[in-house]
């Protein structure tokens, strides 16, 4: 362990796999422009390259999703907790933020954790 945990309060992997997500997405996003400006340069070859860019951070996004919401429900769970140690509930579901019924535990964490100030990502 890098040390991370103390400083956060966060499991190092959970921030890493967090932090990878965050910026995962924020690529997704970046690509957008990246696409618009290489077909206004009239290279379609370019805006193909940024467009395939785009799906391999979505669809690695969508891993980092799954394994970050596994390890979220599993840590809530207890499993690797010591015996009596009170568990959380993994979900914050009494928390109103914004989210909706379909949001899973990685959605609803997303959206208490990131700062207001930071742009939306489209995907």
């Amino acid at each position: 362990m890098a040390g991370g945990e103390q400083k956060t309060g966060t499991r190092d992997e959970h921030y890493n796999l967090i932090s990878a997500l965050y910026h995962l997405l924020e690529g997704a996003a970046t690509c957008e422009q990246y696409i618009r400006d290489a077909q206004q340069s009239g290279d379609p070859e370019l805006a193909q390259f940024f467009k395939d860019w785009q799906d391999e951070q979505r669809n690695l996004s969508e891993r980092a999703k799954n394994l970050l919401s596994t390890r979220i429900l599993h840590a809530g769970a207890g499993i690797g907790r010591q015996k009596g140690t009170p568990t959380k509930s993994p979900t914050n579901a009494q928390v109103n933020s914004g989210g909706n019924e379909q949001d899973d535990v990685v959605d609803e964490q997303s959206k208490e954790s990131f700062p207001a100030s930071d742009a939306s990502a489209k995907y």
